[in-house]
């Protein structure tokens, strides 16, 4: 018996100094389809590059599992009056670089993001916020421009920053927060590598490190996923979730829609843009290039639940006779060319949607040219406001609406929304008194109001709610998130 023990013991020992007991773990690996355009977590907004900065940076406030506003960074907050919310920070938390969180770094990042001179693509998440200030060490106040019910919500999309760190050139290549992971290298092209923060304020992840690794192509990421060399697809296509190890398929708060440039006089008379809404048969659309993956959303950016969701309206039918008609008397009996503006990869089955619609337009005598744009490209050029030089005929994209709120599609529908294409001072009237009522059910009739008008002067061609299917490894175990973000400190994983 003691020989045993000695052997054991010896080959236990063996083991050891040859480095076979001590293999570390593989990183998990999560593939998108596109590179992130910036790791800068105050500047960003597509979601393949959320998926590294959304696990290295946090907000004062977060979203619960149902989608609720929660305290995160901050312990509390409160309106103190109509253009002021306070906000009570938590103690002893810092950023990876030991740079202490407080009012000071908190004041620095509102400020920051909120300055003119500071290029974000999130200017749509912080409309109305002027600025911010410190009351005492843990203490700061939020200013903003009127009244605005829906600062709470904006402020789980505002992260933390570290004000020595972010003033480097470097910052949107190496960044620093406050999260659960801090960033380790990023290969261009190839992969972002993360890593647990030791430190962290909160009970720290369990997954030690994290790969997101860019894999555009649809097939390679299923034999990948198939072979065991990655653990998380994004956005699997709706023909290869019967093939991955482990699937999950859930209605999102993403919406795909075609946004009209109303300033472009062919596309100005309401009757037309209804016409094009009439002309796409939505349900054949979900039922066969998304293999019932979605459905027709409401001709409108919400769902069920969701803040100034109007019950009353529902999908355009499909009635090309009808489109035929409302463009005949718009004074379009035989149509007219324009182009259709999409990207390349970035949306579950967009460019085959965009086809898609094409082909339908044709139908009725629109005669839809598409222009494939590389992603970083397309999303500049289409944020070109409608009266400008170069701004896009059509658009097709996916509207995510992470706040629950109608709130979310101001940039898109007013006159000066930064990426609007339509001018109606009547929407833009609505929508100001709305965000600044802080009764949520004057509120809530308020935007049912709005999205009523824009079923008679639409601003796109609402096509569907988008299910996000993910593919995933059979070694993972994970919920995904209402709001479609992925955080990996809620993941779980076998060797």
């Amino acid at each position: 018996m003691k020989t045993v023990r000695h052997l054991f013991v010896v080959a236990l020992g063996v083991a050891f100094l040859t480095g076979a007991a001590a293999k570390p773990p593989r990183p998990l690996v999560i593939a998108v389809s596109t590179e992130p355009s910036t790791l800068d977590g105050q500047a960003v907004i597509d979601r393949n590059s959320r998926v590294a900065s959304g696990n290295i940076f946090e907000s004062l406030l977060d979203r619960g599992a149902n989608g609720q506003v929660i305290p995160w960074l901050a312990e509390s907050y409160k309106a103190v009056n109509d253009t002021t919310w306070r906000f009570n920070l938590k103690k002893n938390v810092k950023f990876h670089n030991g740079e202490p969180f407080n009012a000071e770094a908190a004041v620095f990042s509102v400020n920051r993001i909120t300055d003119k001179a500071y290029k974000t693509q999130r200017a749509s998440y912080i409309e109305n916020i002027k600025g911010a200030q410190a009351v005492d060490e843990f203490t700061l106040d939020v200013m903003t421009d009127g009244a605005n019910a829906v600062l709470p919500v904006q402020m789980t999309q505002l992260v933390m920053v570290p004000p020595k760190a972010a003033k480097e050139k470097n910052f949107g290549v190496a960044p620093i927060g406050t999260g659960p992971y801090k960033f380790v290298r990023w290969d261009r092209g190839r992969e972002v590598l993360l890593t647990v923060n030791e430190n962290y304020w909160r009970e720290k992840p369990t997954i030690k490190e994290f790969a997101v690794r860019v894999i555009p192509d649809p097939q390679t990421q299923i034999s990948a996923l198939q072979a065991g060399e990655i653990d998380l697809v994004l956005d699997l296509l709706p023909e290869q979730a019967k093939l991955a190890p482990r699937f999950i398929s859930m209605p999102a708060t993403e919406f795909s829609y075609i946004q009209f440039n109303a300033h472009k006089k062919e596309l100005a008379d309401p009757r037309v843009r209804i016409a094009l809404n009439l002309a796409i048969d939505k349900a054949t659309l979900a039922k066969t290039m998304y293999q019932g993956h979605g459905r027709p959303m409401d001709a409108q950016h919400l769902a069920k639940g969701m803040l100034g969701y109007n019950a009353q309206l529902k999908p355009y039918p499909y009635d090309p006779k009808r489109a035929r008609q409302l463009l005949k008397e718009a004074g379009y009996p035989d149509g007219f060319e324009i182009v259709l503006h999409a990207p390349i990869g970035r949306y579950l089955k967009g460019e085959e949607t965009s086809e898609f619609v094409a082909a339908q337009l044709k139908e009725v005598g629109i005669k839809a040219k598409i222009q494939l744009h590389e992603w970083n490209a397309y999303r500049k050029l289409g944020r070109i406001p409608g009266k400008e030089t170069n701004a896009f005929d059509l658009k097709y994209g996916w509207n995510s609406n992470e706040w629950f709120d109608a709130s979310r599609i101001v940039s898109h529908i007013t006159c000066d929304g930064t990426s609007s294409k339509l001018c109606d001072k009547k929407i833009d009237e609505l929508m100001d008194k709305a965000i600044q009522t802080l009764d949520q059910k004057a509120r809530d009739k308020l935007y049912q109001e709005v999205w009523a008008m824009l079923n008679k002067n639409p601003h796109a061609i609402y096509l569907l709610q988008q299910n996000l299917i993910y593919g995933l490894s059979k070694r993972l175990d994970w919920q995904p998130r209402l709001d479609d973000e992925v955080r990996v400190a809620a993941m779980r994983a076998s060797e």
